[in-house]
């Protein structure tokens, strides 16, 4: 109730000035639904390592509301000030897992695993350190409160917002801030320093909704938790100059963004993101990422010092690294992309999963797995390459988009292959539908076993490939 009040007192005074024609206050926000339905309904067995693919569907719908204070503020300085305040809610409607036959020990329930709600509503505490009770879940969330502040030559936001960092996706509770300068004659010729420091990560979408969490945290000798944050500081310098040609563009940039990402007392992650885009003017167009990191993971939480120290099924190495490397071009309304993904050693065990820089979704395969349906392309010393094709077109009845992406992975803990088609069309009254139908074969090796992460799931000892083809329904309404 203490939340509610200040944005209906906000949104009271705002009322007053939208009579009187001023921009003070806007709102925005959705409606919408996904469902997840996997092929695969194979019952669970525990020694066989059989486990059936999950199926879902949801709910979820969000208000958020802004106030801009330039509205009051007449600066050649000062460029953004603003407050963002938003509410969700979210829910699961069908849960496959609850019906699955099996129960683990401690959910709680009395038939029926009710994993799904690891997408929508599970709540393991802010520490994530305990099971994801259907009795805790958490379906309403504020997962906007915060300042935006934008000037000249510096930048901060602060409290609760939508993250776009590469390595770190979803919301963050935190802050970041940067100094920026121009250089030379071209417009996009700037340098930023930046810094970013995250508390806490939430998701507040139809697929995934989860309260806020410590995607890190530290056990002191008390037994107590605490959180240190993640913590991320670099360079971009960004170069060149793009001209509008009708509905084509002209010209090119260049980012280069040295970077370090740390956890203190866990990890330090280094890297290097450099990324090239160039438009020809006349709808042709060529572009490359090239990002990496090299990962440092403290003695302690390394599988040397403790045979216990494990993520996903697999070794944490002291020293590892990770590639990342996309080839895209653009043909008018059509897109290409090539791109392979090397973990070299446990590049991804202690980061790089809480952010996804591949340009696909890697967390499609089954909730019983070593996560919520994560893939292995994160395991350790996993590459993958992959493949896609797509193109959108405006219609008289809106904006319609496909997509076809081929992947293939391999690592020593699973082989992979899949095909996923993805269609979407946005119409002119705000509606969106989207549909995904991905065929996706997964082999898990021997010495390894597919629910990995629950309990007598002890590893095979014949290797053996599952069907985790599923298909995505969504439907969204945007105002």
């Amino acid at each position: 109730m203490k939340t509610l009040i200040p944005i209906v007192l906000l949104a009271s005074f705002s009322g007053l000035l939208a009579e009187e024609g001023k921009d003070f206050f806007s709102v925005s926000g959705s409606l919408g639904s996904f469902t997840k339905a996997g092929v695969n309904r194979s019952k669970i067995n525990t020694e066989k390592g059989i486990y059936p693919t999950d199926s879902f569907s949801t709910l979820f719908g969000e208000v958020n509301t802004k106030y801009n204070f330039l509205t009051f503020i007449d600066s050649d300085y000062i460029n953004r000030l603003s407050l963002g305040l938003g509410l969700s809610a979210g829910t699961l409607t069908w849960d496959s897992t609850r019906n699955d036959g099996k129960t683990w020990t401690g959910n709680g329930l009395t038939s029926g695993s009710g994993l799904n709600n690891n997408y929508v509503g599970g709540w393991g505490g802010y520490f994530a350190d305990r099971a994801y009770y259907y009795q805790d879940n958490r379906n309403f969330m504020v997962q906007n409160a915060y300042l935006d502040l934008g000037t000249k030559y510096f930048d901060f936001k602060g409290g609760r917002y939508e993250s776009t960092m590469d390595y770190f996706s979803g919301y963050t509770q935190g802050f970041e801030a940067n100094i920026h300068f121009k250089y030379g004659i071209k417009a996009n010729n700037e340098a930023k320093i930046w810094w970013f420091s995250s508390y806490g990560r939430a998701f507040a979408y139809s697929e995934w909704f989860l309260d806020f969490y410590a995607p890190k945290s530290t056990l002191k000798d008390n037994g107590k938790r605490e959180n240190y944050g993640i913590h991320a500081g670099g360079i971009d310098i960004n170069y060149g100059e793009f001209a509008e040609f009708g509905s084509y563009k002209d010209g090119e940039n260049l980012l280069v963004r040295p970077f370090v990402y740390f956890y203190p007392g866990l990890y330090e992650a280094p890297g290097l993101k450099i990324d090239y885009q160039k438009y020809f003017g006349n709808g042709y167009g060529v572009g490359f990422t090239l990002q990496g990191f090299g990962l440092h993971v403290r003695d302690k939480f390394t599988t040397a010092y403790d045979i216990n120290n494990k993520r996903y099924d697999e070794k944490i190495d002291r020293w590892s690294g990770n590639i990342n490397a996309i080839l895209k071009a653009y043909l008018f309304e059509y897109n290409l992309r090539l791109g392979y993904y090397h973990n070299i050693g446990s590049a991804n065990s202690h980061f790089g999963t809480y952010g996804n820089p591949l340009g696909f979704d890697f967390w499609t395969a089954s909730v019983y797995d070593i996560g919520a349906s994560i893939s292995d392309v994160i395991n350790r010393n996993a590459k993958t390459i992959y493949l896609s094709g797509g193109g959108d077109y405006n219609l008289e009845y809106g904006k319609f988009a496909w997509e076809i992406l081929g992947r293939v992975t391999r690592s020593p803990r699973s082989d992979e292959e899949s095909i996923a088609l993805s269609l979407s069309h946005l119409f002119s009254n705000n509606i969106k539908l989207g549909l995904k139908l991905e065929w996706f074969r997964d082999t898990t090796k021997v010495g390894y076993n597919p629910g990995a992460t629950l309990p007598s799931s002890n590893a095979i000892i014949s290797k053996r490939t599952d069907d985790r083809s599923h298909a995505f329904i969504t439907f969204d309404y945007f105002f």
